[in-house]
């Protein structure tokens, strides 16, 4: 008798990082007036590929979402939604003030100063997806590995 494995092909990948890898690379000044709100701690923007006049940022082209964690600190989370299953859908946030995202169609709540990680609204069990950031006087430089 030979067994085969099940395939369930609805299942996720049992791990934290269900976004797949992208290419990120990119530095922004924090004293151009487009990123100006992030020069307030706990603030957040949302970054397009149009933004920095590139032709692709983040996954499926969804964008990035950057965080001020504190004055030398940040957070950078690609807007892809971990939970769809067709990875289809960017988390958006509604003002700069913002400290959590929100998925349109599953309605997960992610909380981006707790590393992205979703809360009890909704279904999502991952956190967003993370790329560094390193911080050099005003410019913020966002990059995957």
């Amino acid at each position: 008798m030979v067994l085969f494995p099940a395939i369930f092909p609805g299942c996720k990948k049992n791990n934290s990082d269900v976004i797949p890898d992208t290419f990120i690379d990119f530095t922004i000044d924090l004293n151009n007036p487009q990123y100006i709100d992030l020069n307030v701690v706990g603030n957040t923007i949302m970054i397009s590929a149009q933004t920095l006049g590139i032709i692709s940022l983040g996954y499926d082209n969804h964008g990035i979402l950057i965080y001020r964690a504190s004055e030398d600190e940040f957070y950078a989370f690609d807007r892809t939604c971990p939970f769809e299953e067709e990875l289809n859908q960017a988390v958006a946030i509604d003002n700069a003030g913002d400290v959590t995202a929100e998925c349109p169609k599953c309605h997960t709540e992610y909380v981006l100063p707790s590393y992205g990680y979703p809360t009890d609204k909704g279904p999502g069990t991952y956190p967003l997806k993370m790329y560094k950031t390193g911080l050099s006087g005003t410019s913020l430089h966002v990059y995957h590995r």
